[in-house]
């Protein structure tokens, strides 16, 4: 006997709440990236880009200036150097030594004007990022949450960091003294992206605090222990709920970094440094590369920053639908 089944003209509609339009819904850190790619060029986002180009470009040009002045030996105007006249040249043994012995090197290693300018410049950048950030997730961008978060951040992120680190790093070195060159390469280039990669990790961990304190109530400054555990709890969790995630995003954030700053000597290595307008292009490669590191650090930003502001309403309207189970069971409970 055959058996028919009717199909309806018309299915009945999807009840709401289920699948990816839900704006409850739970998302990974990966359906951000595209989220995250505007307001790369706001205000916040510009102060980003030439605090770094400024740590980058004033730091390094102090730093060579005072290089230089401790490289020249003489009584003449200029001197002589203890370095090569060109670029790309091997500096030898005896170079060094009188570049340690006769240039006070060992009492003034960077000069007075190098680290200062870098510090600015740095804390100038992790200023406007904090900002930024603080504007993509809807929280106030105040300097409280900003320092108390790095402490909140050192006392659940390094141990566990520091003990993956070391963990992947020890296996790595395992598997290249094997003896075989491919994971000899492995270690390698996979030590380095890992150590590239844990500082972001680090980072990371630093913006979920402070975006947690922002948005406590008054900043959780003199919030309870109760509500002190429960931010620890949650900044921890949103990065180690999400590891592969949050780990390939962090390495391939650093490697695209790197990355351009390595393009950008490898240009000027095969430019030369004969000539000023040489040295000047080489100077405009590295900033122009600092530049789009920075607006690449910038997109990591929003993106935790994102994915924070959404995993803050996941969580609120999971409590609120809890206390609201809880409290008709109670109602029903009574006589």
């Amino acid at each position: 006997m055959e058996t028919t089944s009717e199909v309806p003209d018309e299915l009945p509609e999807r009840p709401e709440g289920i699948g990816g339009d839900d704006p409850l819904a739970p998302r990974s850190p990966w359906s951000f990236v595209r989220d995250a790619l505007p307001s790369g060029f706001g205000p916040w986002g510009l102060h980003l880009m030439g605090a770094w180009v400024l740590f980058t470009g004033l730091g390094a040009t102090a730093w060579a200036y005072h290089l230089r002045g401790l490289a020249q030996f003489g009584k003449l105007p200029g001197g002589g150097s203890g370095l090569p006249d060109h670029w790309g040249e091997l500096l030898t043994a005896r170079d060094l030594w009188e570049l340690v012995e006769n240039g006070g090197w060992k009492h003034a290693p960077l000069g007075p004007a190098a680290p200062i300018l870098a510090g600015t410049a740095l804390i100038w950048a992790l200023w406007a990022g904090w900002r930024m950030q603080a504007q993509s997730a809807g929280v106030p961008g105040r300097l409280g949450p900003w320092l108390l978060g790095l402490l909140d951040a050192l006392l659940i992120g390094v141990l566990p960091l520091g003990a993956l680190g070391g963990i992947l790093l020890w296996l790595l070195a395992k598997a290249g003294a094997s003896g075989f060159s491919l994971l000899g390469w492995l270690n390698l280039v996979g030590g380095g992206a890992l150590r590239l990669a844990l500082p972001s990790l680090f980072m990371l961990q630093w913006w979920f605090c402070r975006l947690g304190r922002a948005a406590g109530p008054g900043g959780l400054v003199m919030g309870s222990w109760k509500a002190m555990g429960a931010h620890l709890g949650h900044s921890f969790l949103r990065l180690w709920s999400h590891p592969i995630h949050w780990g390939s995003l962090a390495l391939a954030g650093s490697i695209l970094r790197a990355g351009l700053s390595f393009l950008a000597l490898l240009a000027g290595w095969r430019l030369g440094g004969v000539g000023g307008g040489r040295v000047a292009w080489m100077m405009f490669l590295l900033l122009l590369a600092s530049a789009g590191g920075a607006w690449l650090l910038g997109w990591f930003l929003r993106l935790a920053a994102l994915f924070w502001a959404q995993d803050r309403r996941v969580r609120a309207a999971r409590e609120a639908l809890r206390l609201d189970i809880v409290s008709r069971e109670h109602a029903t409970a009574e006589p």
